[in-house]
């Protein structure tokens, strides 16, 4: 059993909290992100062709060279922690199938749901959650939006529908059960006084659905609801 993380996945790890960072995503909260590890062989020659661009190129897809087979585990930011000043010791590495930490990091208080995405949809690698401005300020409306598609990106990277989940303590079971209910047939899900958590293929794919449904929710705030639908 892997106890320690290797060191082109860390660095791949930060690379990837610290680009969500400069995507303006992180503005009212600290964020939290989810990798899933691949297998051990597979790990290191995928991070490796990645870094053979420049070091910090991560617009490539760091799955696509991947064995089918995962590892089983998944590198999350710890509690507490923020991603854009994310430091090595602050990587959780946790098995999947039960939660359980292996390299005494305590992971952020929303693994459940990071976690719980994974195990139900194995076609996801990554998931992120953030108190985005504007996907926020729609998050505590009384009257929220049933349609997002006011650009013609929404129904190509959000998705037609976009879930909505009640307010439920952080980093409860039910809100871990909610979120991972809501993200099992959507990729992404708002999250009621909450912001909003993404997920994908990989951290690009789920990085783009985040940016586009934040450019979403800015469209319907900035238009006080005089918007159209497409």
């Amino acid at each position: 059993m892997i106890t320690r993380i290797p060191e082109e996945a860390v660095n791949y790890f930060i690379r990837c909290a610290r680009k969500a960072a400069e995507a303006g995503l992180l503005s009212c909260s600290s964020g939290n992100l989810s990798l899933r590890l691949p297998a051990s062989e597979g790990t290191h020659g995928s991070l490796q062709s990645q870094d053979n661009h420049d070091g910090q190129d991560i617009s490539r897809n760091p799955q696509s060279t991947l064995p089918e087979a995962p590892s089983g585990l998944a590198l999350l930011s710890a509690t507490g922690s923020w991603l854009e000043e994310l430091r090595e010791d602050q990587v959780a590495l946790c098995r999947i199938s039960d939660g359980q930490c292996l390299n005494g990091v305590q992971p952020t208080m929303e693994a459940g749901f990071h976690l719980g995405v994974m195990r139900r949809r194995p076609e996801i690698n990554c998931v992120l959650h953030f108190q985005s401005p504007y996907a926020t300020v729609v998050s505590c409306m009384k009257d929220k939006p049933r349609d997002f598609n006011v650009t013609l990106e929404g129904p190509l990277y959000v998705g037609r529908e976009v879930p909505v989940v009640p307010f439920l303590p952080p980093g409860s079971d039910e809100l871990a059960a909610a979120v991972t209910d809501a993200l099992s047939g959507h990729d992404i899900v708002l999250m009621s006084n909450h912001g909003q958590a993404a997920c994908g293929k990989d951290f690009r794919d789920t990085l783009r659905r985040a940016v586009f449904f934040e450019m979403a929710c800015r469209i319907i705030v900035l238009s006080r609801g005089n918007y159209t639908v497409i």
